[in-house]
């Protein structure tokens, strides 16, 4: 377990995260205020949301929300177009937990002829996407299922570090939401927290992972960063069962020192 992970696990224990977060907010703010001051300058026509926002869902860097926003639309395109047309006109695809918007809305200028649509149980986040973001349909939902979706209705559903923030209720009742509203022979995309965060994990964490049991780190609002979940392959497998045919896996990797999810590929049966 590194340093970072033991010092998060003190102010966890000590009830401090939410004001480390306070903090953590402001020391980014200043750090890229000179990179995201000109970001603006070069990028006047970018419609940015509020800072808190971008800080909550990613980094507080201008740059990287477009650039790694973008980076995640192609990487996500390119990764379903090995196992369905996307240029068929009309494909429905959800962007579930979209947050502000940093990668759903670039799906409109890759995807052209697909109907994007994007959903967050987080109301602010919504109404700001609603108001700023065109050529994309924006709905609210809440914590738990259902999502005000008809069954049957999605070619393709994409839920980016989603179900790392869920609870393992919420990993078994919105994996069957997402079976529910997906179409036959659609495929879901989602990531997780694999073996990759191993290292991070305290010693009684590393025996419930090494027993293929759902790891979590509690906070009070599920669905916030702060509520980390962690998931062994065989736990997701349990947990699609009868429901989804695993297309493709990609173990994460650390990138720049940093653990990246893992990405499963699903289709449902």
């Amino acid at each position: 377990m590194n340093i970072k992970s033991r010092v998060s696990g003190l102010l966890r224990r000590a009830g401090l995260l939410s004001t480390a977060e306070k903090a953590r907010y402001y020391w980014q703010k200043w750090k890229y205020k000179k990179q995201n001051d000109e970001f603006r300058k070069e990028n006047p026509g970018f419609i940015l949301p509020p800072e808190f926002f971008i800080y909550e869902t990613y980094r507080l860097n201008y740059k990287w929300y477009h650039d790694e926003g973008k980076n995640s639309a192609e990487e996500a395109i390119e990764l379903l177009s090995k196992h369905i047309d996307l240029k068929k006109s009309n494909r429905n695809i959800l962007d579930w937990g979209c947050g502000p918007g940093r990668v759903t809305r670039h799906f409109p200028s890759l995807l052209p002829d697909a109907r994007i649509f994007g959903s967050d149980y987080n109301e602010k986040y919504i109404e700001w996407c609603k108001d700023h973001l065109k050529g994309i349909t924006f709905s609210l939902n809440k914590i738990d299922p259902p999502i005000n979706y008809q069954g049957d209705f999605f070619d393709i559903v994409i839920g980016l570090s989603i179900f790392t923030h869920l609870s393992e209720k919420g990993h078994f009742d919105w994996m069957n939401e997402l079976y529910r509203i997906a179409k036959p022979g659609g495929f879901v995309l989602i990531t997780t927290q694999g073996k990759i965060y191993y290292s991070i994990l305290s010693t009684a964490e590393k025996k419930l992972f090494d027993s293929n049991s759902l790891v979590i780190r509690k906070y009070p609002d599920e669905g916030n960063r702060l509520y980390s979940s962690f998931q062994p392959i065989e736990f997701i497998k349990q947990l699609i069962k009868e429901k989804f045919n695993v297309v493709e896996i990609i173990p994460g990797e650390l990138n720049n020192g940093e653990p990246a999810q893992d990405i499963w590929v699903l289709k449902k049966i």
